[in-house]
């Protein structure tokens, strides 16, 4: 979005440490229940194999052996008719090799090209649009609540929008003019870093150029306390995450493509809450509706796109 300053992590380098590249899977909450999340900056779950042994164990009264043992290397059928191997869930019963979008049994699925059963959110083969596809594989077609995210589906199954469940943080009355720092702080718990706005902020370099690091301390009001820029607080989310990305002047799609794949994005805006520079983290969005999460009223809130692009 052109003159908008954006800041967003980049998960997918994060999660290259030890989790998937995609959105994480969750549970199906069938409570349908959601929470409204706030503004931040900026995984296919893969079931762990799990190997139980019993150590051989000899009784000197009747000399028993005793050994458990439990393996996933070979192919297994559960009970659904899928065939289980490394926990990776495959093809149906007959052994037919299936890729991409299947109907089986009433239901919709997705494989990749290694005929593997995918999960959680997807882009459908040769189109525009993504879609949910829930614990036992099958494509949500109705609006879906997760513990890490509501999202908005169509009767075809296209996802429509999502408002993900990020925590919200208050910056005061701690630090008056740590908004910045607050926001991202709410970007790296959403990101799963246990860190508080303390700890982060003890991170932020500080210097007299806002894109090398704080200006004055978040912790004093202005003047003693001024502002960071994206470049400023960068290396904040590179010290937890590993890596990050400034997104200046990019379109709302692509705001909405982060969110979507659960990737929330800091903004700055100006005269905000009736302050003239300030911080917000973006969580979801649905319709002409933006959903974010506000660090000064330490509360969740939503604004229309078209009165967003003005601040």
């Amino acid at each position: 979005m052109k003159g908008k300053i954006l800041f967003i992590s980049n998960i997918s380098c994060f999660l290259l440490t030890g989790f998937s590249s995609t959105v994480k899977a969750d549970e199906t909450d069938q409570s349908q229940t959601s929470q409204i999340n706030s503004q931040t900056g900026s995984n296919t779950q893969q079931d762990n194999t799990q190997i139980n042994k019993s150590d051989s164990t000899q009784d000197s009264g009747n000399k028993q052996n005793q050994t458990n043992q439990n393996s996933n290397n070979t192919p297994a059928k559960n009970n659904s008719g899928w065939k289980v191997t490394n926990g990776n869930t495959y093809d149906l019963k007959n052994g037919s090799a299936i890729k991409g979008l299947k109907k089986i049994n009433g239901y919709w699925y997705l494989f990749n090209k290694n005929d593997i059963m995918l999960k959680d959110v997807r882009k459908i083969p040769h189109t525009k649009h993504y879609s949910y596809f829930d614990q036992l594989g099958r494509r949500r077609m109705k609006n879906t609540s997760t513990k890490k995210a509501y999202y908005w589906i169509n009767k075809k199954g296209q996802i429509t929008g999502i408002k993900n469940n990020a925590k919200v943080i208050c910056q005061r009355p701690q630090m008056p003019t740590g908004c910045e720092i607050t926001a991202v702080t709410m970007m790296l718990n959403f990101a799963g870093k246990k860190v508080s706005k303390y700890q982060a902020a003890k991170v932020m370099p500080r210097s007299s150029n806002p894109n090398k690091g704080f200006v004055g301390s978040p912790y004093k009001k202005f003047p003693l306390g001024f502002w960071v820029a994206p470049g400023g607080v960068k290396p904040v989310v590179q010290h937890y995450l590993g890596k990050s990305k400034i997104m200046t002047n990019c379109s709302i799609n692509a705001i909405k493509q982060k969110l979507l794949r659960s990737h929330l994005v800091v903004v700055w805006v100006g005269m905000f809450d009736g302050i003239s520079n300030h911080a917000i983290t973006l969580t979801g969005y649905h319709g002409n509706t933006l959903y974010y999460n506000d660090p000064w009223t330490g509360t969740k809130r939503k604004i229309s796109i078209a009165k967003f692009k003005i601040h």
